[in-house]
């Protein structure tokens, strides 16, 4: 799809959810743009204020149509919208975006400094907002809500007027593909003067920049040119000379304080890492060690002796000499994977004013260049993906649960992937059975069918229908509202939510592999489709402007909040010894009508118990362990009797677990056997050789075992009980020749 075609699309997806859900198509233009930038990792959770353009102070416009805060980097994000419904719209001048940033600052200004009550009813949520972000603005200095930045996004479908383009407020990018650097300008962010003396920017979002970011694996990279954006000679440095035909480059830096401060300052959370970024996105500067706030005001000179420094990634760098010592000069795609904390620090020390020159601070940097983001392997790991997991993993090894366990690529993630596509549903909707695509890695079902023929795309889709499409954020939302029982963590966002979803399953990965089996992952579908219903059933009976109903539910409600909450609430609901029906769930791929009208009954008595929430904003009081706690115990509920009828128990559920973990470890023994004898009887020869060679003790059992594998590998036969499963003489050899082979990797005299 061209840029052309893609405008068309977009314009008429808006268009035709209008007239579906009898929103104006402004509004949906607003929903699909936020939609895109949490897609995108721009936004967490943004929340929409309904306020309009309102007259303030003077008779002076202004308006915020949306908000949201991102917790690395202690921003506070304004959002407004510059809609045209038209095939052609007008150019966004630089007229137009000076006078939405004013909607923008003059909202914020009678917020923080004026009395925005004056201009608002009491009943108003308007009020509330206003409230929150008046006390996160105000809050005290060792406050971990307190905003340290502002930034205003314009979304907008108008294209850029070309003076606007023109202007030096530009930032450059820099796209690889392939190898070609192809160097472009464009305006996407405008710095403006301090409000309250709170660093001020404006980010611009336009039809351009989100097709370009739709048909791009990655998120746009940072280009950071050290002397022209800093006034800086270089980053010193010293590159690893650790080999040839290396997929990677390896630089050895020492940056300045107040240069690695000034970069995260100009560009926030998007110099961390995806998965970093959500994995510190839930503390705040709670996350923030003292330690290091401590040495960075009191005993600055001994910051590079203390700290453990940061690694980083970019895609490319150049370098200079100058009088024989080796410079960075600029970085693209600068990723920081490892030192987080220590980088939020210190750009924290600087807007707190708590140490605004970091003199004598220096910070040691391990930069991997890795320009190949495109080669994967047999199971679909991107390289790139597979580095940069690795170096966060190691670089944290001593945490129990880190934003490694938050990657795609993850054993995790790679199991559902191939779940989804061995385990078909029955025929639900269609007449045919249909696959759910674990979408584990951004656009992977896309770029899955690029390759193909139409008609082959055309057979993709009818396997697995892009409505059976599940992102592992979604998953996350789902395995946390129906399995853990926690809608509260929902209600935090995305971030949140990934990082309790990481924690739970690395926990019960290390303890036992094979609960992640065949009834596991319909267990998950079957979590989808609860929480999809629910989705479904607010959505479509809600009650509009342009399409009144005179249902409860309004258009701009806590959907969000109303979806996790119900569906935890009806499942703790459930006597003990009891449990939903899972299979039957898989089967019908639906609910069943008794478990509807459960539903019916609890997403109305949820509206209501959220909405008085004692004057604090509706999606604060959610998030709140205590509130969840007070629903589930104290709003009395009970399930009716046609509901329960349909209930199985949950001894019958722990015997279909039981299967499910012994048929794994079946599957899981044969595959592992079968792969250890399909090295070959060669290698194993060779592996008692390289022992006896080196005068490694090699045992009477060990010998045994390899020549079984031997004769197992010649024969190419494998010995099965009448039952299918790997007989307990086989499994026992396997261990103990893999027991030698370690032991030689140990002694380095095998390679690992």
């Amino acid at each position: 799809m061209d840029y052309q075609e893609y405008k068309e699309d977009f314009l008429n997806t808006l268009r035709a959810d209008s007239v579906h859900s009898g929103t104006d198509t402004e509004d949906e233009f607003l929903n699909h743009t936020l939609d895109l930038l949490m897609d995108f990792n721009e936004l967490d959770s943004p929340e929409m204020t309904g306020m309009g353009d309102k007259k303030g102070k003077g008779g002076r416009l202004m308006r915020a149509d949306g908000y949201c805060f991102d917790e690395t980097d202690h921003s506070l994000i304004l959002l407004i919208s510059d809609f045209q419904d038209s095939r052609e719209p007008d150019k966004l001048t630089r007229t137009r975006v000076d006078e939405l940033y004013w909607r923008l600052y003059y909202f914020l200004d009678e917020v923080c400094n004026g009395n925005i009550s004056t201009y608002f009813d009491d009943s108003d949520d308007v009020l509330k907002i206003s409230d929150y972000i008046r006390r996160r603005m105000n809050a005290q200095h060792d406050d971990p809500q307190l905003v340290l930045k502002v930034k205003f996004y314009i979304l907008t479908n108008k294209e850029l007027d070309t003076r606007l383009l023109s202007t030096n407020l530009l930032e450059t990018t820099i796209s690889n593909t392939r190898g070609k650097k192809k160097k472009a300008k464009t305006t996407k962010k405008i710095k403006k003067e301090n409000f309250n003396g709170k660093p001020l920017e404006i980010a611009l979002w336009y039809p351009e920049r989100f097709f370009e970011m739709e048909n791009s694996n990655n998120n746009e990279p940072i280009v950071i040119d050290v002397a022209e954006d800093y006034g800086c000679n270089g980053i010193p440095c010293i590159k690893g000379n650790i080999g040839d035909n290396l997929d990677y480059e390896a630089y050895i830096a020492i940056i300045p304080g107040k240069l690695l401060a000034d970069i995260y300052i100009e560009h926030g959370s998007r110099v961390l890492e995806g998965n970093v970024r959500a994995f510190l996105g839930t503390g705040g500067s709670k996350s923030v060690n003292s330690g290091i706030r401590r040495t960075i005001n009191t005993d600055p000179t001994k910051f590079f002796t203390y700290n453990n420094g940061i690694a980083t990634t970019a895609s490319d760098v150049e370098t200079n000499f100058v009088d024989g010592q080796l410079y960075i000069t600029k970085i693209v795609d600068l990723q920081i994977i490892n030192g987080g904390q220590t980088t939020a620090s210190l750009a924290e020390a600087v807007l707190k004013k708590t140490n605004t020159d970091l003199k004598g601070i220096y910070v040691p940097m391990k930069l991997t260049v890795i320009d190949d983001r495109e080669s994967e392997d047999e199971n679909g790991i991107r390289f790139y993906d597979a580095m940069v997991q690795s170096i966060a993993k190691f670089a944290n090894s001593q945490n129990k649960v880190t934003a490694a366990d938050l990657f795609s690529n993850d054993p995790f993630h790679i199991q559902m992937e191939q779940m989804s596509k061995r385990y078909l549903a029955p025929p639900g909707q269609s007449a045919v059975p249909t696959g759910w695509y674990y979408e584990r890695s951004r656009k992977k079902y896309k770029q899955e069918q690029i390759k193909l023929s139409k008609d082959s795309q055309k057979r993709f889709q009818s396997k697995f229908p892009k409505s059976q499409v599940i992102t592992k954020e979604q998953l996350a939302m789902y395995i946390t509202t129906v399995f853990s029982l926690r809608p509260d963590i929902v209600s935090k966002g995305k971030n949140w939510t990934m990082k309790a979803f990481g924690t739970e399953i690395s926990e019960i990965y290390k303890k036992n592999k094979e609960a992640f089996n065949e009834f596991y992952f319909k267990k998950c579908i079957c979590a989808a489709i609860i929480y999809r219903t629910v989705d479904s059933y607010l959505e479509t009976h809600k009650d509009s402007a342009r399409k009144p109903t005179g249902f409860w539910y309004k258009t701009g409600g806590y959907k969000l909040d109303i979806v996790p909450y119900s569906i935890a609430k009806i499942i703790s609901s459930i006597p003990e010894g009891l449990s939903l029906d899972w299979t039957q769930i898989w089967n019908k791929q639906a609910i069943s009508p008794s478990f509807m009208r459960e539903i019916e009954i609890v997403t109305k008595m949820t509206n209501d118990f959220i909405c008085d929430s004692n004057g604090v904003i509706v999606t604060e009081y959610c998030k709140k362990l205590s509130t969840w706690e007070e629903f589930r115990d104290k709003i009395g509920y009970s399930p009716s009797a046609d509901f329960l009828s349909e209930l199985i128990s949950t001894a019958e559920v722990k015997e279909y677990e039981h299967d499910a973990k012994s048929d794994k470890k079946d599957d899981n023994n044969l595959k592992n056997i079968m792969a250890i004898i399909n090295r070959g009887a060669d290698y194993w020869q060779n592996l008692v050789r390289i022992a006896q060679n080196n005068r490694i003790s090699v045992s009477y059992q060990e010998l045994t075992a390899i020549k079984q594998l031997i004769d197992m590998s010649v024969t190419g036969k494998l010995p099965i009980t009448s039952s299918g499963k790997v007989p307990s003489k086989v499994t026992k050899a396997v261990q103990l020749a893999l027991a030698l082979e370690d032991k030689l990797k140990t002694e380095g005299l095998l390679s690992k």
